[in-house]
C-alpha cells in the first residue's frame, strides 16, 4: 500500500491547529498582505506544520486497476513563547511644581496618584506615550532579539548579558545563524559590498611555561582559566577542549569570536564577523609568560559603494528560488540600503522610486515589489551591534515569518494597582513571545554574512 501521505514527527503531536493544519496549508497559495503574520493563540510550544507540494503525480492510464502515486512531506517548525512584562511606576510627588501636579490633585494629598483619573491625564496622555513606547520596543525585540547578547562597552561584549534582547530570539538571530549553518543556503544570501571592505579582528597569545600553577585567558572581559599540565602545548590544548564551546556561544553571531589552537602552546582569538572587535589578554600564576601576536586590528563596513543597494536588490530577485514567486513578496531593507537605491534612481531618471498600496498604505516599490523601510534597523544595529552588518535587505512572504503570542496583548490585561505603603500606582502588561520562520526556500537575504 502506498500511502500519499506521510510525516515524521517527535513527539506524535503537539498543540496543533485544525484551520491551519488542513484548511490552509502553506502550499496553497492563501492570500498573503502585509509584512509578518501574528498568531495570537500560542500558549506554550506550538509546531509550526509545512507541507509540501506534491509533484509527478499524473502518469499515463496504460492498464486497468488503481495504481497511487506521489506524496505529501510533512515536517514542522517549533515555536515556544517566552514569558515578557512590561512594568513602571508613577508617584504623583514628581509633578510637584508643574501644571500637572494642579490637575491631579486639590493641595492636600500631593503623593496621591489615584487623583489622576479625576482629569484622566495620565490615561489620556501618559499611557498612550507608553503604549507607542512599548509597541516599538515590542517591534525591537522581534528583529533583534537574541537570548545570549551582551552589553556592549565601547563596542565590545563585556560578560554581562543584556535583558533588553535576552527575551527570546528575533528574526534577525535567526537568520545570521541559520547563514552561518548552512540551513540557509549561501545561493539564498547575497553579499553587499561597501566602498570601504571590512576586516576581521585577529590575535595569537602565545603561552612560554616556566614554574606555573595556572594559565588564564580573558575574552570579552571574562577570564578562562586552566590548570598548568606538564607543558605550554598541553596547557593550551586543555584550555582549548575546556572553553572553546563556551567562548563561541556567547554573544550570539554578531558579537562572538572563533578560538583556535594555530601552534604549539599558542591560542587564536578572530571576530565571527567583520568590523567586531573583542579584548584578548593572558596571565599567569607563576613564572611563565603570555606573549602577543598577528594582531590585526578590526575594521567596520562603511558606506554602501555607488549603486549597490540596485545590483543587490535585482541580485535577490534574479536568485530567488521558482516557488516564491507563486506569492505576493515583499522586501524589507535598512534606510542605509534604501537611501543609496534612491540616488541610483534618481541619477537614472531624475525621479524617486513608484509607489504602490500594500495594507491600505503608500509604500515604495522595486520593480513592483513593496519595499518596506525599516531605519529603526540602522539604529539597533548602530547601538546595538556595534555597526555590524549595517545594510541588510530581506525579500520574503508575509506568512512565512511569524511572531508568536499568547493573545494577552490587549489594553483589557493591563494590570494597575495603587500602594500605599510606597504611594506608587503601578502598572504591568504580560505576554509571551516568539519568532520563527517556517521555510527557508521562501527566504533571500542579504547583507547577513561575509
Amino acid at each position: 500500500m502506498s500511502n500519499i501521505f506521510s510525516h515524521s514527527i517527535s513527539p506524535a503531536f503537539t498543540k496543533q491547529s485544525i484551520r491551519d493544519y488542513f484548511v490552509n496549508p502553506f502550499f496553497m497559495g492563501e492570500d498573503i498582505r502585509g509584512a509578518i503574520t501574528v498568531r495570537t493563540d500560542i500558549k506554550g510550544t506550538e509546531l509550526l506544520n509545512k507541507i509540501s507540494r506534491p509533484s509527478f503525480i499524473t502518469k499515463p492510464k496504460s492498464t486497468a486497476g488503481f495504481t497511487p502515486a506521489g506524496t505529501f512531506a510533512l515536517s514542522t517548525q517549533s515555536i515556544t513563547v517566552a514569558p515578557m512584562a512590561m512594568e513602571f511606576e508613577q508617584n504623583a510627588r514628581a509633578f510637584w511644581g508643574s501644571i500637572v501636579e494642579q490637575l491631579l490633585s486639590t493641595g492636600y494629598k500631593e503623593d496621591d496618584i489615584e487623583r489622576m483619573k479625576e482629569p484622566d491625564i495620565w490615561n489620556k496622555i501618559m499611557l498612550p506615550i507608553i503604549a507607542q513606547a512599548g509597541q516599538q520596543d515590542l517591534i525591537r525585540q522581534m528583529f533583534f532579539g537574541n537570548t545570549v547578547q551582551e552589553t556592549l562597552t565601547s563596542g565590545i561584549p563585556n560578560g554581562t548579558v543584556d535583558t533588553n534582547f535576552s527575551g527570546y530570539t528575533g528574526f534577525m538571530s535567526h537568520f545570521i545563524n541559520d547563514v552561518t549553518a548552512g540551513t540557509i543556503p549561501s545561493a539564498q544570501h547575497v553579499v553587499v559590498a561597501s566602498a570601504t571592505a571590512a576586516v576581521k579582528a585577529e590575535k595569537v597569545l602565545t603561552y612560554t611555561a616556566g614554574t606555573d600553577t595556572f594559565l588564564v585567558l580573558t575574552i570579552n572581559g571574562v577570564a578562562y582559566s586552566q590548570a598548568y599540565a606538564s607543558s605550554a602545548t598541553v596547557t593550551c590544548n586543555n584550555w582549548l577542549t575546556t572553553h572553546k564551546a563556551a567562548v563561541e556561544a556567547r554573544g550570539g553571531a554578531f558579537s562572538g569570536v572563533i578560538v583556535t589552537n594555530p601552534s604549539a602552546g599558542a591560542i587564536k582569538v578572530v571576530s565571527k564577523f567583520k568590523g567586531q572587535d573583542f579584548t584578548f589578554t593572558g596571565a599567569v600564576t607563576g613564572s611563565g609568560s603570555v606573549a602577543a601576536s598577528g594582531v590585526v586590528a578590526a575594521t567596520k563596513q562603511g558606506a554602501l559603494a555607488a549603486n549597490e543597494a540596485d545590483g543587490t536588490l535585482e541580485d535577490m530577485i534574479d536568485a530567488a528560488r521558482p516557488e516564491m514567486f507563486e506569492f505576493p513578496l515583499v522586501f524589507m531593507v535598512t534606510r542605509s540600503m534604501w537611501r543609496n537605491l534612491v540616488h541610483t534612481i534618481k541619477a537614472k531618471t531624475g525621479d524617486l522610486p513608484l509607489t504602490i498600496m500594500l495594507n491600505g498604505l503608500p509604500v515604495p516599490s522595486y520593480e513592483g515589489y513593496p519595499v518596506l523601510v525599516r531605519p529603526d534597523w540602522d539604529t539597533w544595529i548602530a547601538t546595538y551591534q556595534n555597526g555590524i552588518q549595517p545594510h541588510r535587505a530581506l525579500f520574503t512572504t508575509q506568512q512565512n515569518l511569524i511572531f508568536g503570542t499568547d493573545g494577552l496583548m490587549d489594553t483589557q490585561d493591563v494590570e494597575s494597582w495603587y500602594n500605599p505603603d510606597l504611594q506608587m500606582r503601578r502598572y504591568r502588561v504580560q505576554y509571551k513571545a516568539a519568532t520563527a520562520y517556517l521555510h527557508s526556500e521562501l527566504l533571500m537575504l542579504a547583507g547577513f554574512g561575509d
